[in-house]
């Protein structure tokens, strides 16, 4: 950001909302889409038998347009079904490493590998002059859709959203009526969507959220891959701009704040130009549950990469009662 942004500006973002009228009526659609698509999923052992897990597997299951999704499933050795925390990254961004505190304490961990990313994700081109890959390229994802919005690149991860949560029901050993939902930055409008859909998770821990309150402060952040790549469709000429804008209310985690009733841990760095600190403020105001933030003065979209896993643990114990 060009200029630092105050705390008092940011406390005081609570815009006004105006959901579309069929908003749940289209995601009730997508869900029944979802329900006639078998979930298939496969497991394989990684790891098993070490002192801290009972498994570590590579797992599979089948999402909207016969998507395969894939993960990492972490059982910890502990008697019963565990409670689990599912780990959704941001965008562009390689998925999170297995967390040894939550083995520690007897809780699963399931981190989801973001839609068309991983091995199939399209590599950037090489630069004939210099042999090497383009800087700050990205495959376009969020760049079509938004015509069609059935073809938008966020309903087929929101879908994903909901395909993990009824995985987990039927995965061994996990309760799957006791998940705590946490994202980084994109990944955390996956979780606020969950949170909104499912009344299966009981706590959100939110990093740095972004896709929410998509107004012209966070689309003025252009180092931001996903906004570099939907600017030139929100930016077409006026007559089609409404329809567009119109459109993304559809898919803009905002609209889903009001749904939350569950606790809510949230991250901000006053310095972030990534995830604007005003969007951040605008989906936390807009919650109505027992919500916390643990604010970052002077640090951007990594904000307390240092102290704050320790802090999300204890948020993790304190919803699981452990």
């Amino acid at each position: 950001m060009s200029e630092a942004i105050s705390f008092d500006e940011c406390f005081q973002t609570f815009p006004k909302l105006d959901p579309p009228l069929d908003l749940d009526a289209f995601w009730k659609e997508g869900f029944q889409a979802l329900k006639k698509i078998p979930i298939k999923e496969t497991y394989k052992t990684v790891l098993k038998g070490s002192f801290i897990w009972e498994s570590l597997n590579d797992v599979s299951f089948q999402g909207i347009g016969n998507y395969t999704i894939h993960g990492k499933l972490a059982i910890p050795r502990k008697r019963g079904d565990r409670p689990v925390v599912v780990f959704f990254h941001d965008y562009l961004e390689p998925e999170e490493e297995i967390q040894k505190g939550y083995s520690d304490i007897g809780v699963a961990q399931l981190h989801i590998n973001l839609r068309g990313h991983g091995p199939e994700m399209i590599q950037a081109p090489v630069d004939p002059n210099t042999g090497k890959r383009l800087a700050n390229w990205s495959p376009n994802y969020f760049a079509e859709g938004l015509d069609n919005k059935e073809d938008f690149y966020m309903r087929k991860l929101y879908l994903d959203v909901i395909r993990t949560i009824e995985f987990l029901r039927v995965s061994d050993g996990i309760d799957g009526d006791n998940i705590i939902l946490h994202g980084k930055s994109l990944g955390s409008a996956l979780a606020v969507f969950g949170a909104a859909y499912s009344d299966r998770i009981k706590g959100l821990i939110l990093e740095t959220p972004a896709f929410c309150y998509i107004d012209k402060d966070q689309l003025s952040l252009k180092a931001n891959h996903w906004v570099r790549e939907m600017s030139p469709t929100l930016e077409k000429r006026a007559t089609k701009k409404i329809d567009y804008k119109k459109a993304l209310a559809y898919f803009d985690s905002i609209q889903f704040a009001k749904k939350i009733k569950i606790p809510a841990l949230f991250t901000c760095g006053m310095e972030d130009n990534l995830s604007h600190p005003k969007s951040i403020f605008a989906l936390f105001n807009h919650m109505n549950c027992d919500k916390r933030m643990q604010i970052y003065p002077n640090e951007g979209n990594g904000a307390g990469k240092e102290k704050q896993p320790a802090v999300n643990l204890e948020f993790v114990k304190e919803i699981f009662q452990i």
